[in-house]
């Protein structure tokens, strides 16, 4: 959500040191054609999958790139891959559904007050807005319904699977809350790293960003060696 330029920023500084990379939008976002309202979680696998194998090859490792619910997509596409990709870097993964749902409703609430640069409750005892729900619009995106089912019922993040595949994998989480993986440390194929600059990806802030987080370039080009 609202990374898009963190994208590019990446793929840029990528470029610059001579490393090939792709970018691509969903189904139903940014550029890609398709209605929000229709799109799921099995949609957007396969669309990762579909990427992935326009790049894939025997002689060249390809290495995966996601952040927030796309670190959540990149793991179960790896998982399904004819030739998975060598190494997932997984930055601030959605760590649970229904506590994601949640924050997306308060990320809603916390913006309309800035907007408004009045408390929620005030608002919504003026008339001046209306409590958010999901499936429905919320920060400027429409959630249908089989998205936030798939959402409501995600499992707790899990690498293990991925590991067990053969995968490398490195996972960047905030260093302000717990991490789901710390007791997996000392896993050879695994590499965690706090996020330096945390980023609020929910809000409208976040839209305006014009440089990638600095780690970001620096984590993506250390799993390549």
């Amino acid at each position: 959500m609202r990374s898009a330029a963190v994208f590019r920023v990446a793929g840029e500084r990528l470029s610059r040191e001579g490393i090939e990379s792709l970018r691509f939008d969903y189904h139903g976002t940014g550029d890609s054609l398709g209605d929000e309202a229709d799109q799921s979680l099995d949609d957007w696998v396969h669309d990762t999958l579909i990427a992935h194998e326009l790049v894939a090859t025997d002689d060249v490792p390809v290495h995966w790139f996601g952040m927030g619910l796309g670190a959540v997509i990149a793991l179960r596409a790896a998982l399904l891959a004819r030739r998975p990709p060598r190494h997932l870097v997984l930055w601030e993964p959605v760590l649970n559904g229904a506590q994601y749902l949640d924050a997306l409703l308060e990320g809603h609430r916390t913006e309309l007050a800035m907007m408004f640069a009045q408390p929620w409750d005030q608002l919504v005892r003026q008339a001046k807005v209306a409590e958010p729900t999901l499936p429905g619009d919320v920060l400027g995106f429409t959630f249908g319904a089989r998205l936030v089912d798939e959402l409501r019922a995600l499992p707790d993040f899990n690498v293990l699977p991925a590991l067990r595949r053969g995968l490398q994998v490195t996972c960047a989480t905030r260093g302000d809350r717990p991490n789901p993986l710390a007791a997996h440390t000392g896993l050879a194929a695994l590499r965690l790293h706090t996020v330096e600059h945390p980023t609020d990806w929910m809000s409208s802030q976040a839209m305006g960003t014009a440089i990638a987080p600095p780690d970001i370039p620096r984590v993506l080009l250390s799993s390549l060696n």
